[in-house]
């Protein structure tokens, strides 16, 4: 059987080929390009799905030691973090307290200011030097005409102890 190389040469001896010696030649020269050889395809696929096989056992290690890890987690930090969190809610009680304390001694210092600002209302306010000496009876100048004030008494409002709150220890 001659390749299509062979034809061309026989054309060009001028020898003239059957019809079925041009079509036999044209189906052998075919019959070349589907022969293959699969071997080195399957050992190729072969060494994919091991390394595939591969990868996954260690994905499946991974996840075994993720999950001893975390009952590990689960059973030793658990009772740690419920410890820790009752310490919290004293130490949030405590804040409490101490915010009611401290809103207390706002009220009582508010009540104070309100009376200072009445008190000196009520004296003229001293906004100088001299209202100030003027205020103390032996610097204070003598007029002919005695002022009659209202002297009004003076009520201490009740405010907080500390030794309530801070017991001395």
């Amino acid at each position: 059987m001659a390749s299509v190389s062979e034809v061309k040469e026989a054309e060009k001896e001028d020898v003239v080929l059957t019809t079925d010696e041009i079509v036999e030649e044209t189906a052998l020269d075919y019959s070349q390009y589907f022969i293959t050889d699969s071997t080195k395809d399957k050992q190729q696929v072969e060494e994919k799905i091991e390394e595939m096989l591969t990868k996954l056992d260690e994905f499946c290690a991974v996840v075994d030691i993720i999950r001893s890890e975390s009952s590990i987690s689960l059973n030793h930090c658990l009772p740690e973090i419920t410890s820790k969190m009752n310490q919290i809610k004293e130490v949030f009680q405590q804040i409490d307290q101490l915010e009611a304390f401290v809103s207390m001694v706002k009220d009582n210092v508010c009540t104070m200011e309100e009376q200072v600002i009445q008190a000196e209302k009520d004296l003229g306010g001293m906004k100088s030097l001299k209202g100030f000496f003027n205020s103390i009876p032996l610097f204070a100048q003598k007029s002919s005409v005695p002022k009659t004030t209202v002297v009004k008494k003076y009520c201490q409002p009740e405010i907080f102890k500390t030794k309530d709150y801070f017991p001395d220890s």
